[in-house]
């Protein structure tokens, strides 16, 4: 007679739900890989309190941590399909910890900038073999909407232990936070797959990547983190410059992404009946209308409302570009190079917000943040317009 763990577990990697072992460590993995990154606010509170970085510095920060996270989805191309999967979880984990552990140690600015690299590569790498991890699952699209879920609700738990860890430990109480949560994550390694489907000739060439279509969303993937990049370094900042404390801000925040899982919700029910496309549009038009609202110092509640209407469309949005960039890529690598462009795009955004923020003005982050989702919703449109046509169009017939 089977357990009744093993019954549930059937269930879950049913095809209707298409959510086995493997999914949950994967979606669990990928939100230790954006660990650092989904608690941006906090480091950046830390470093400014802590360090007593400026907001220059915070800018750069946070543009070097994008960084080594995009140099990782660069190379995830070339070995993720040939990697042993448990080996390469296990070694981003470990690498994790200690670049971590050796920040602890180091707090000036070169050297923090540094070792934050080394963790954005680490996490990088360990969130692009989770993207390819569910890719492979029997419902990718149901399987990215899992991690979404997590990294919701990982984030929302962090974002409010954010000021009991600033205020017991400063940033080392940050950082030790950071290595516990990786060295946790070696006990879901063994749940990852050994290797994932072949991809040398099922899943076609590494040169099948360059595509007009997949370049196309992957430059909607860029461009859409610009807009999370810039928002994300400054909304901390913005709040605090309209007289609002940082306990304040990073509840109102913790609180409006436990709302954002309204958008798991939506994007688990809706599924793929409404394509691709719409749901992307739908959510950069609310995410611009969202942001709109900062252009007047905030209070805390419309800093709450306006951050919820922006996680939740973050959430839906990603969900559908994760599944756009797998629907239009044939060699199945695409989606372990998104995330390099999102977090080329986290680096570019903070590094022009950095030279377009003034001391209490930050009109320049908003335009930022509205023009690059809207442009990056155009791009996915583009993609997946062109992509139907090359699936309409007929084969010729061999001589």
């Amino acid at each position: 007679m089977s357990s009744p763990f093993a019954a549930l577990s059937a269930r879950l990697a049913s095809d209707d739900i298409g959510l086995g072992p493997a999914v949950l460590a994967a979606s669990v993995l990928s939100c230790l890989g954006l660990g650092t990154f989904l608690l941006l606010p906090t480091l950046v509170e830390a470093a400014a309190s802590d360090l007593h970085f400026s907001e220059w510095q915070l800018g750069i920060l946070s543009a070097v941590l994008s960084g080594g996270t995009m140099l990782a989805g660069l190379v995830a191309p070339l070995w993720i399909r040939s990697a042993s999967w448990q080996w390469a979880a296990a070694l981003a984990l470990g690498g994790l910890a200690a670049a971590n552990a050796a920040a602890l140690a180091i707090h000036g600015f070169a050297g923090f900038c540094a070792l934050e690299g080394l963790v954005g590569f680490f996490g990088g790498s360990l969130y692009s073999l989770s993207l390819t991890v569910l890719s492979d699952a029997k419902r990718p699209d149901r399987a990215f909407t899992c991690a979404v879920g997590a990294q919701t609700i990982y984030q929302a738990l962090a974002l409010v232990a954010g000021p009991f860890l600033i205020a017991s430990g400063g940033m080392n109480g940050v950082l030790a936070f950071f290595i516990g949560i990786s060295a946790s994550g070696l006990l879901l390694v063994r749940a990852l797959p050994e290797h994932g489907h072949g991809g040398d000739v099922s899943h076609g060439p590494v040169g099948a990547l360059l595509t007009v279509p997949v370049m196309l969303t992957l430059a909607g993937c860029f461009l859409f983190y610009v807009n999370i990049g810039a928002f994300w370094t400054y909304i901390d900042p913005i709040g605090r410059s309209a007289g609002l404390s940082a306990g304040a801000i990073a509840n109102a925040l913790a609180a409006a992404t436990a709302a954002s899982f309204l958008g798991v919700i939506l994007t688990y029910a809706l599924g793929i009946r409404a394509g691709y496309g719409w749901p992307i549009a739908v959510s950069a038009l609310a995410i611009a209308l969202s942001v709109g609202v900062l252009w007047v110092p905030p209070t805390l509640l419309v800093l709450f409302l306006s951050n919820s209407v922006y996680a939740i469309c973050w959430n839906v949005s990603m969900t559908y570009q994760y599944s756009a960039v797998n629907h239009v890529d044939t060699s199945r690598r695409a989606v372990a190079l998104a995330p390099s462009f999102h977090n080329a795009g986290s680096a570019v955004g903070p590094a022009i917000a950095a030279y377009a923020v003034g001391p209490g003005n930050f009109t320049g982050v908003l335009w930022l943040v509205c023009g690059s989702v809207t442009v990056s919703a155009a791009y996915f449109g583009l993609a997946l317009q062109y992509r139907g046509r090359q699936a309409a169009r007929p084969e010729r017939p061999l001589r």
